[in-house]
């Protein structure tokens, strides 16, 4: 019996040892031709919400095989955005420099790859489609007002919070911070979960006004101006600014000046992207407010205007008119209006952009010099072309507020002047009429609009 199982079994292992290392020989085909025709890309990676919240988000491209070293003229982006690029390993990594723009189609071209054992070349495609953000505004109602979120484009709206006399809102990570107006024309302060709807009322230090309410981009600190209800002699407030971190509690702490006293303020704001703000003090003292690092003086100015979108640069008036001022440096460069179709402008509020171009409100004269319209405009430098202006120039422009990646600007704008009624607010009345429009900066396209105001990205 042991002898039959035998002689079968001989050619069925010959049969299998042949069929083995025929694969094998197959596989090891396959797989030298994988490396002679060059790396090819396996997966890619990039986070497309983060690439236009922030700056320094990668694009991270995975090839089948340790690649060598990629310079950048080997990368082309479309559109064109400004980069740098690694190689480590297996992974290209494509660090873009500044936030990409909303809802766009964005091509990655890795032209003359080659792997760590052959010269031979290949090139790495990737496309991907970055996201539309989430707008938030407030629109004022006759019995409750609505903190509104909606799209660039489209007429969808959610309301993600009501409450009766609004005043102020600001956006953080997982909370709406809410000032209301309360019957004595007092302000209440509350942190709204968005995830929970639970409401949080803060204990304030003091019975009185907020005002210039702003959050931290970084997405825990929240901040305002408060004023004292009860004014006169022993007044504890005067627009005093304080700030509240989240992941420290709920406690209310004023930022302190250089006298090491409670600071109050004309104007403040936070950095985008950070826990540091600068503040304008009574004194005129522009001052960076560091929580690890303490203050630093920044000069003596007039009024506090816009922090540019990568918060590198602010504008301010002094005795001679509009500046902008590099914090880095301290540097200050004169600002000064670009004609309007060959008219002469007259420079109202500015921001400046990453390029150095400018978004600015301008007041132009007609021809006769007898009417004046409002404008905002895209200004070079040499050049200043129109943004938006009301229809039959019946309207104004209240503000406005450039997108973080400098892609679009928010015009805030009553569009007939003449026949505008206040809604009444105490504090940051409105006209009933006003009306937020979405501007692309490119090409001066209206995208949409909405009826409401203090329109946050």
């Amino acid at each position: 019996m042991s002898r039959i199982s035998t002689d079968t079994e001989r050619p069925f292992r010959r049969a299998l040892a042949l069929t083995v290392a025929a694969l094998v020989a197959l596989c090891a085909v396959f797989l030298t031709l994988g490396y002679l025709q060059g790396p090819k890309l396996s997966t890619a990676q990039v986070d497309t919400r983060g690439v236009v919240e922030q700056g320094g988000q990668q694009l991270r491209l995975f090839a089948n095989q340790a690649v060598a070293q990629v310079r950048p003229d080997q990368v082309t982006i479309s559109p064109a955005t400004d980069f740098t690029v690694s190689t480590q390993g297996d992974i290209v990594a494509v660090q873009f420099a500044s936030r990409l723009e909303y809802a766009t189609d964005y091509s990655v071209t890795v032209a003359g790859v080659t792997s760590l054992y052959s010269t031979q070349p290949a090139t790495l495609h990737y496309g991907f489609t970055t996201d539309s953000p989430t707008l938030y505004y407030l629109d004022r109602g006759e019995t409750a007002d609505d903190i509104v979120t909606t799209g660039l484009t489209g007429s969808d709206r959610t309301i993600v919070y009501s409450a009766t006399r609004i005043q102020d809102f600001a956006v953080l990570d997982e909370f709406l911070a809410v000032v209301t107006l309360n019957d004595d024309h007092t302000s209440s302060l509350s942190l709204v979960n968005t995830d929970t709807s639970v409401v949080e009322k803060v204990r304030l230090p003091d019975t009185g006004s907020i005002s210039s309410l702003d959050a931290s981009a970084a997405g825990n600190m929240v901040g305002f101006a408060l004023t004292s209800a009860q004014a006169g002699i022993g007044q504890k407030n005067t627009s005093t600014l304080y700030t509240i971190d989240l992941t420290a509690g709920r406690s209310v702490t004023p930022v302190l000046g250089l006298d090491g006293e409670p600071v109050s303020v004309l104007g403040w704001q936070f950095l985008p992207g950070t826990e540091q703000l600068i503040a304008l003090s009574f004194e005129r003292n522009l001052l960076l407010v560091d929580p690890t690092t303490g203050l630093t003086p920044l000069g003596t100015f007039m009024s506090m205007d816009k922090l540019s979108v990568d918060g590198l640069s602010v504008t301010l008036t002094d005795a001679l008119g509009e500046v902008s001022l590099t914090l880095a440096t301290g540097d200050v460069e004169r600002l000064e209006p670009s004609p309007v179709a060959g008219l002469k402008a007259f420079l109202g509020a500015t921001a400046v952009l990453p390029n150095g171009d400018r978004v600015q409100k301008v007041v132009v004269p007609d021809e006769t010099g007898r009417r004046f319209s409002s404008l905002l405009v895209y200004d070079d430098g040499t050049a200043a072309r129109i943004l938006y202006q009301t229809p039959g120039g019946a309207g104004s422009i209240s503000d406005f507020t450039v997108s973080p990646n400098g892609q679009y600007v928010a015009v805030e704008t009553v569009p007939d002047a003449a026949a505008s009624v206040s809604d009444g607010y105490f504090f940051d009345a409105r006209s009933t009429s006003v009306t937020t429009v979405l501007v692309d900066l490119a090409t001066g396209a209206q995208t949409r609009s909405v009826e409401g105001f203090a329109l946050r990205w």
